[in-house]
């Protein structure tokens, strides 16, 4: 997920101070049609998406795909104002934290109509197809395949005497893991970026431990004394200089510029898996990839999508842009140039055709979902509405603590407390 989980969306605002929701029924048949597609991400994701959407055109002569990107936060604050405005794109890129948001507000169109028809879903499991479903609907379509991963440089780890848990079978134990942190850490270098700022780890520590961010009626399912534990734990750490320090931390949003590790502030980072490449790009082509640490056999992992792809509800041209979304999942030349740029790809046939003939970044990514694959537990389900907004209090108050402005428990309370808020209205 490449810049796929900054913490500042600002999205509730915009949508409410003036959506336009049904502006069109749908469009006739592609031809002569213009449609727009947006997606975030980093250079790598550009570069073999725009190649995708050149090899759609070229099929469709018709259609011509005009094509934006940016930054996670920058790209949800433009797009929230373009849908406030009336002038939303066509095909929208999405995930857990924001496909429930503009679903609820009825910036999505309901996909059923083309499941099937214009939309070939065939090859995606169900399990992973439901990533895009709100309600019983299918709202949006995934873009590929993903889980957890601690990305690391084996040098760093060397260096400090440390033998990361990177073979089939390995692991480490939270203890293990910081004992190790803290080797890394002595030599000058975080043994890897503060966790603690993105509810997406505190999400897989709770799976740990039988527990989870969300009911399955979009309420909280964790508890003040949860987090609390979980920031001790990341306390500990920082106090032995196993993670980075609060001016490193505070600057996370997911990016490659501002990431702890490729900033060399750290020897790893916890990310999903479908940043890999981008690591491998960003930094060099050491990084390695290592489950994360668990105490128990459950190792808190997840397949799910990192992205998926939404249709404007007000978009005249669905058909168009419904056409460009199978083209992206299920086109084979599509898949090669795609790659694992969200990760693996969804239809597992095309998943086979790309891991089959992988190389360097790509069978890395391919590499590592392969070795962790009995590790991995069925995707956690989408996030409910106001989940965007828990996101980022969780950051902004995570900053508090670290900065010694709030107390652990005083900072889990507070998150609890706005989160409720958040999920209430």
């Amino acid at each position: 997920m490449n810049g796929r989980f900054g913490g500042l969306v600002t999205i509730v605002a915009a949508l409410v101070a003036g959506l336009v929701t049904g502006c069109g029924s749908g469009g006739g048949a592609p031809g002569g049609t213009s449609i727009r597609f947006v997606w975030w991400g980093n250079e790598d994701r550009a570069k073999v998406t725009k190649a995708a959407v050149d090899l759609f055109m070229k099929d469709n002569p018709g259609i011509t795909v005009q094509t934006e990107y940016a930054a996670y936060d920058a790209y949800f604050q433009k797009l929230s104002t373009q849908v406030a405005g009336g002038a939303s794109p066509d095909l929208i890129q999405l995930d857990r934290a924001t496909l429930g948001e503009y679903q609820h507000r009825h910036v999505l169109a309901d996909l059923s109509p083309y499941v099937g028809k214009a939309i070939d879903v065939s090859g995606i499991a169900p399990a992973l197809l439901a990533g895009g479903q709100v309600e019983g609907k299918q709202y949006a379509v995934p873009g590929g395949q993903t889980t957890q991963m601690l990305a690391y440089d084996p040098a760093v780890f060397t260096k400090a005497g440390v033998e990361p848990p990177s073979g089939p079978g390995k692991t480490w134990t939270w203890t293990q893991f910081g004992e190790a942190l803290a080797k890394v850490g002595a030599t000058g270098v975080a043994g890897t970026t503060d966790f603690g700022w993105a509810i997406d780890w505190f999400e897989v520590w709770l799976h740990q431990h039988g527990k989870q961010l969300y009911t399955g009626d979009g309420k909280l399912g964790f508890t003040a004394a949860d987090l609390t534990q979980f920031w001790t734990l990341t306390g500990s750490l920082r106090a032995s200089k196993a993670v980075t320090a609060p001016e490193v931390t505070t600057k996370m949003d997911g990016s490659m510029p501002n990431s702890g590790l490729v900033t060399k502030h750290a020897g790893s980072e916890i990310n999903y898996d479908s940043s890999l490449s981008a690591y491998l790009s960003s930094y060099g082509p050491g990084i390695k990839a290592a489950p994360l640490p668990t105490d128990g056999p459950t190792s808190g992992m997840a397949a799910m999508p990192p992205v998926t792809f939404a249709i404007a509800q007000h978009s005249a041209q669905k058909d168009a842009a419904a056409k460009l979304l199978s083209f992206l999942v299920n086109n084979p030349e599509a898949g090669k140039q795609l790659g694992v740029a969200r990760g693996l790809p969804p239809n597992t046939a095309i998943r086979e055709q790309v891991c089959g003939t992988a190389q360097a970044a790509t069978k890395a990514v391919c590499d590592y979902e392969k070795s962790v694959a009995d590790r991995i537990g069925p995707a956690t389900g989408l996030w409910p509405t106001g989940a965007a907004a828990v996101k980022r209090d969780f950051q902004r108050i995570y900053d508090d603590v670290i900065f010694g402005r709030t107390s652990v428990a005083d900072g889990a309370a507070r998150v609890v407390q706005t989160a409720q808020q958040s999920l209430g209205s």
